[in-house]
């Protein structure tokens, strides 16, 4: 098998694990079907051995495919570097990297510093997705997350970026329509706007905390949301209490459409990471974006003035 053929086949062999079939993997490389079970079944006739084991229905990667998998995603890397390297001649690297965030990060910290990016790194294209969906990086095709909450163990790199206050809120029109709130207890009387896993489905505890007093429970919630930015528009317009994290209604606060609630409890910290897949060698575009992220949450002035920031100390950017 020459050597060019065999890094085409290791490149199939590698998009369709990563899209979990032959038929996805021919929609992504834009190539007939046919030609990606040729190159599979080439390939594991080269070495010897069977790395996926497939029927008309279902396929399964065996423990040599795994493992060579791991060593294509590597090699593959090395070939993209070295490439992009031999490509230009100046050290700036090129080409696309696509970028997956948190609503309000990416509309209030993210976007309005690419420019400051785009000066720093002219060759790489930025492409911003906005969502507070969990999103799959490989099967999506994104290079990195920036994502909050406690994220669930994964093969994904996780760098902790900085941590926000969070609180409860209601909207004034809300409130006056509501009995008088003083305490946690009295949530009973009122509508939570509750939130759920949309992995899981499973709704999520509320933890209030007020000095060494901490009282954690699952609201009665009548509305639960997935999506953050749908749980600020109904408590915009009078639906209920929501936890929120303060920086995202900062601008609601000051118009004065919400309300903090019970303000001497706390309803804990968020931190906010940034994540990518688990490959030993990034490409140097991602790498460059990674590196600019962290800086920009450690230095920039304007994400200091956030309501709600809480800066980490830099021993923390690699937990």
């Amino acid at each position: 098998m020459a050597v060019m053929d065999k890094l085409s086949a290791m490149q199939t062999f590698v998009q369709v694990i990563e899209a979990d079939g032959f038929g996805r993997a021919a929609d992504r490389m834009q190539i007939p079907k046919a030609r990606v079970t040729q190159r599979i079944q080439a390939l594991e006739r080269a070495l010897g051995v069977r790395l996926i084991h497939r029927t008309t229905r279902t396929m399964q990667v065996t423990q040599d495919g795994r493992a060579y998998y791991e060593k294509c995603v590597q090699l593959l890397a090395n070939i993209e570097e070295l490439e992009d390297a031999m490509r230009r001649k100046e050290v700036s690297p090129i080409g696309t990297i696509r970028v997956d965030a948190i609503a309000s990060i990416a509309r209030q910290i993210i976007a309005p510093a690419l420019t400051g990016f785009m000066r720093e790194y002219p060759g790489i294209d930025v492409r911003l997705g906005c969502t507070d969906r969990i999103v799959d990086l490989l099967e999506e095709g994104v290079d990195c997350a920036i994502r909050g909450g406690e994220l669930p163990d994964s093969s994904l790199v996780i760098r902790k970026l900085f941590e926000v206050r969070m609180g409860l809120y209601a909207s004034p029109s809300y409130l006056a329509t509501h009995p008088a709130l003083g305490h946690p207890s009295e949530l009973r009387d009122h509508v939570c706007l509750g939130s759920f896993s949309s992995k899981t489905g499973q709704s999520m505890r509320w933890k209030l905390t007020n000095n060494d007093v901490t009282i954690e429970f699952l609201p009665g919630a009548k509305f639960e949301f997935d999506d953050g930015d749908a749980a600020v528009s109904a408590c915009l317009a009078g639906g209920g209490i929501m936890i929120a994290p303060q920086f995202s209604v900062a601008t609601y606060i000051h118009t004065r459409a919400l309300t903090q609630v019970l303000p001497e409890w706390s309803a804990g910290v968020r931190p906010v990471y940034i994540v990518y897949p688990s490959r030993r060698h990034l490409s140097a575009r991602v790498r460059c974006f990674v590196d600019w992220v962290i800086k920009l949450m450690a230095t920039d002035q304007a994400l200091s003035a956030v309501p709600g920031y809480l800066p980490v100390s830099p021993s923390e950017y690699n937990s």
